[in-house]
């Protein structure tokens, strides 16, 4: 005779069979899907994950609903700035775009969000080591405009140990610190997800806005143009920087010849009511580099002379008083200004010979002013600064970081140089050409301005980097291999 439980098949074992009893894999054991006799089964794995994100939202929601009856507007804004800093922390080159748009802005944007391009330098920074993290493509920091950059980055930290000047020495050495992180993201992201060219017009369009904003505060207010920055000859500055790539734009005619005729004439005649020598000195020297390199041509210059031309008259025409009496303020104020700015270059180079090697520190020349000046100076008030940039940089940061700074600036004109003939995927000669002309204009106008503070130094830098296309030594075929041996 055969017992039930023997009949019972395979079927009828299987059923009896406790899961605990079985060989379980370690697959099984990791998700949790054997619970052992006794043991409550507790969520784990894509299970768990699933239910704590369900009561993450539900706590979120409720919040929100909560916070958004209390106050509506508010919230409303909070949520739509979450959303727009969530997309600028994933989108980098988004970022980058936002930042170079909003620079020319900076002193109107502070005055109504104090901090606020700060802020969104930060923001950048901060995008960027997303990018870092979730990007599979490699970073692509290997020019040498960075190796120049962490010299000057050592030279600015070592000078910062040996000589703090307090909170000046703290300002002066956050500008550099904030500008070389700017310098460092901007040739990754054009190396490796940003047209350059894309960078160079929203920055032109940027300062040909802010040229109108300008404009509109001269006729206002009269005095110089300053357009949304404080201080006119900075402003001015800004707009230097942009003019060739308006140029560049009129040069390669089509469809958008006239958005490049516009921004000439918009660039140059706020250029002129900032009455600042220095940018029209830097004006030009690009114009004459510009017709050697075959940027313009004389026909050009001489259309956007008389462009330039009649609009200054239409404005002399329009509002003569205002044009005299804005004449007559910077007469004024020009005798003064050549004897400060030649006391300030006198100064900064005593500090220069005085501590040759990390000079005074950041933000020396204006700790150490009064000890230098001894009483030479009529208007010390305009002197924190040198007002000449290589001179500036030479007093604070000695002989070593002036070398580190035109180090920087030499390795990004190179590499526009390199640019005009490259043959790369993505080169950009007619862009390369004009970053070249912009060096020019912005190095010459340097010269009446510590401009090392400011975004366009570094942007053309940047840009020279992103357009050379250079590859290290070690990653370029061997010269046997070339020729086939």
């Amino acid at each position: 005779m055969v017992s039930p439980a023997r009949d019972a098949g395979p079927e009828t074992s299987e059923r009896y069979e406790a899961p605990w009893l079985r060989e379980t894999s370690d697959d099984e054991l990791e998700l949790g899907a054997v619970t052992p006799p006794g043991r409550a089964e507790v969520p784990t794995g894509p299970r768990l994950h699933r239910l704590v994100s369900a009561a993450a939202i539900v706590v979120v929601t409720a919040i929100a609903s909560a916070v958004l009856v209390a106050a509506p507007t508010a919230t409303a804004l909070g949520i739509a700035g979450l959303l727009v800093v969530g997309v600028l922390m994933v989108r980098l080159p988004w970022t980058v775009l936002c930042y170079v748009a909003v620079e020319p802005f900076g002193d109107l944007i502070g005055a109504s969000v104090p901090g606020g391009v700060k802020v969104v330098g930060l923001l950048l920074f901060a995008a960027w080591l997303v990018r870092i993290l979730v990007d599979r493509r490699p970073v692509a920091l290997r020019h040498p405009v960075l190796v120049w950059a962490g010299l000057l980055a050592t030279a600015v930290l070592a000078s910062f140990t040996v000589s703090f000047n307090g909170a000046a020495g703290i300002e002066v050495a956050g500008r550099y610190a904030s500008y070389l992180a700017v310098l460092v993201v901007l040739v990754d992201t054009m190396r490796t997800s940003l047209p350059p060219r894309r960078v160079a017009m929203v920055f032109l369009a940027s300062c040909s806005a802010a040229s109108v904003v300008g404009l509109v505060t001269f006729f206002t207010e009269g005095g110089r143009a300053h357009g949304p920055m404080d201080d006119a000859n900075d402003f001015a500055f800004y707009l230097v920087c942009a003019l060739p790539f308006a140029l560049l734009l009129w040069r390669e005619g089509g469809r958008r010849r006239w958005l490049g005729a516009l921004a000439i004439v918009l660039l140059a005649v706020g250029i002129a009511a900032t009455f600042s020598r220095g940018a029209m000195l830097g004006v030009a020297a690009m114009l004459v580099v510009a017709l050697v390199l075959g940027l313009v041509r004389w026909r050009d210059v001489g259309l956007g002379l008389a462009a330039v031309a009649v609009a200054l008259g239409v404005v002399a025409v329009s509002a003569p008083d205002l044009v005299e009496r804005s004449l007559a303020e910077k007469e004024f104020v020009a005798d003064s200004n050549v004897e400060s700015r030649y006391t300030s270059w006198t100064l900064a180079a005593e500090m220069t010979v005085d501590h040759p090697f990390l000079g005074t520190g950041p933000g020396g020349f204006r700790t150490e002013f009064a000890a230098y000046d001894l009483g030479r100076s009529s208007n010390p008030v305009h002197l924190d600064v040198v007002h000449q940039m290589y001179l500036d940089v030479s007093s604070e940061l000695g002989l070593l970081g002036l070398a580190a700074f035109v180090g920087l600036l030499g390795a990004g004109a190179i590499g526009a140089w390199r640019g005009r003939s490259s043959s790369e995927p993505g080169a950009d000669p007619g862009l390369a050409t004009a970053v070249c002309v912009a060096l020019v204009g912005t190095l010459v106008a340097a010269t009446f301005l510590s401009e090392q503070y400011y975004l366009p130094i570094w942007l053309l830098v940047a840009l020279g980097a992103a357009l050379d296309r250079w590859r290290p030594a070690a990653t370029r075929p061997h010269a046997s291999t070339r020729r086939g041996a």
